[in-house]
């Protein structure tokens, strides 16, 4: 999945304020980022800003295949030992 959101932290390279992120090199969050399904760790493969837009950060990430299945299974992002508020999203077999 892709997650959309803010307030992740400095990345590598920086990119200056109001400018579009460049698509090479990927800007990379400088510290890791932990993404729970169903209260289970999903493999993160990329966190940082997303390409071609300005200061909008992206998370790819990948939903466990124990994950149970469901209209409102919890998702969560920590960065630096802060939590994200908790979200829902469909999970289908």
């Amino acid at each position: 999945i892709i997650i959309y959101c803010e307030g992740l932290g400095p990345v590598t390279p920086p990119v200056e304020a109001g400018r579009a992120t460049p698509a090479n090199p990927l800007s990379r969050v400088a510290v890791p980022v932990r993404v729970t399904i169903g209260g289970q760790d999903a493999e993160v493969q990329f966190s940082g800003l997303t390409p071609g837009l300005a200061g909008l950060y992206q998370i790819n990430a990948v939903v466990p295949v124990s994950v149970n299945p469901g209209n409102e299974v919890p998702l969560v992002v920590t960065v630096n030992g802060q939590s994200s508020p908790t979200v829902t999203l469909a999970v289908r077999p």
